[in-house]
């Protein structure tokens, strides 16, 4: 007589899957900024109430899989309240940072655009920065996400057999701009994201390879401007560009030109030739001198009282979102609802953040923004907010060097301890 385990409900190796037919899946329309926040819902078999969700987060540069959860929200059950609240805390705390539109994939694309990223996540693939913790997370994924296919493959649904540009494009924003075309580019290729590239392109993935923007391995496009050059290209037009990238410990500059097969007011245009000019390694000096923006910084003194009972959904740029503990305080990060920061002739990754806000351990509330349109509205929105009786302007700051991030870090440093800036207003 053969012995043989049988895995319980709590095992990571019991499907839960075949308890349920498959429903829906979201995902995020960001594949070019190569990432994809998903949301897979599966509805009881028996019990049509009861829903089962994944909430993941999928890389294409280096991990495959940076998140993965599981909720069993049916309802009556002791965990019911408490699982459909972090489902949605969870997915929303994914989107919250994509910028991207949600859309709606069949069962076939999910799990083709899943065995994409897969790969990445295998042990013996070079990334950047890797522990055990990590590597033992993504192993149990993965075996999460295989228990899924077989649950699918028994109700006849398989990986759908698109092309991976076919895959892209179901997952990335239609009629991009010029500029949006050129740094999505880009973007990729120092990411060694060489397919999204090549989606952008008409220039071979082996050719992109090569390139000497990829000597230095991965890296993270922290600035690039685009400049028209004035000269005759064959149904196209030329663009001249000089970035800014941050590899695993060193910045780069890079000068290079681009070609595109449309002018400046064509969509869903094509790369069809790039050229590198330089790529040099930058100390930190030159880095920041390329990279800071101005810091427009507005700061209250709050009561006591307001610092116990903090919530920041009573500002309206702080709903719904989640603040994090830094050793100062509490520090919220407002996001941009999209990512139109990247359609820009000078583009930033920072511009992705709408502004900040901290409440700090000695009781200032700190709100900063790169752009003073944005810092005076959240200034607006605090001094007439229910918390305003509870709190008293301090000043309004502009500083050409940044501090706010230190401030963040510094354990019970208050803003005047660090600063005398000139105000930007009254």
């Amino acid at each position: 007589m053969q012995l043989q385990a049988v895995e319980g409900k709590l095992s990571e190796h019991y499907n839960h899957f075949k308890e349920y037919h498959f429903v829906s899946c979201e995902v995020t329309d960001t594949r070019l900024m190569g990432v994809l926040a998903m949301r897979i819902t599966w509805r009881g078999r028996n019990n049509t109430r009861a829903l089962y969700y994944q909430v993941l987060h999928l890389d294409y540069s280096e991990y495959g899989i940076d998140d993965y959860f599981e909720f069993d929200c049916t309802p009556n059950a002791t965990t019911y309240q408490e699982n459909s609240e972090a489902q949605k805390y969870h997915w929303h705390a994914f989107v919250s940072v994509m910028g991207g539109k949600i859309v709606r994939l069949s069962a076939p694309v999910m799990l083709a655009l899943i065995d994409k990223a897969l790969p990445y996540a295998a042990d013996n693939f070079r990334r950047e920065y890797d522990n055990e913790e990590n590597a033992a997370f993504r192993h149990n994924a993965i075996i999460r996400l295989d228990l899924m296919k077989e649950a699918l493959v028994e109700e006849g649904i398989t990986a759908s057999d698109s092309s991976g540009q076919e895959l892209i494009k179901a997952v990335s924003p239609h009629k991009l701009t010029t500029c949006e075309t050129i740094n999505y580019f880009l973007m990729r290729l120092v990411d060694l994201d060489f397919e999204a590239a090549a989606y952008l392109s008409t220039i071979p993935e082996d050719v992109l390879r090569e390139s000497e923007l990829t000597l230095p391995g991965i890296q993270t496009l922290m600035r690039n401007k685009i400049k028209p050059l004035d000269r005759s290209v064959k149904d196209g037009t030329s663009y001249k560009c000089t970035m800014t990238t941050l590899g695993a410990y060193n910045y780069y500059h890079s000068s290079l030109v681009v070609e595109l097969d449309g002018d400046f007011r064509s969509r869903d245009c094509r790369v069809t030739s790039l050229s590198v000019g330089s790529c040099e390694r930058m100390n930190k000096i030159e880095a920041a001198y390329q990279i800071t923006q101005h810091e427009y910084i507005t700061v209250f003194d709050c009561r006591d009282r307001l610092l116990d009972h903090f919530d920041g959904s009573k500002l309206t740029y702080l709903c719904d979102v989640e603040p994090i503990q830094v050793p100062n305080g509490w520090l919220f990060t407002i996001y941009n609802k999209d990512n139109s920061h990247v359609n820009s002739a000078d583009y930033r990754l920072s511009d992705d953040v709408f502004g900040y806000a901290l409440l700090s351990i000695d009781g200032e509330f700190i709100i900063m923004s790169n752009k003073i349109s944005n810092i005076e509205y959240m200034d607006d929105a605090t001094v007439i907010s229910l918390y305003a009786p509870f709190m008293s302007l301090t000043g309004r700051y502009e500083l050409d060097t940044p501090i706010f991030h230190n401030l963040c870090s510094s354990y019970g440093v208050m803003f005047r301890e660090l600063i005398e800036g000139p105000e930007y207003g009254d």
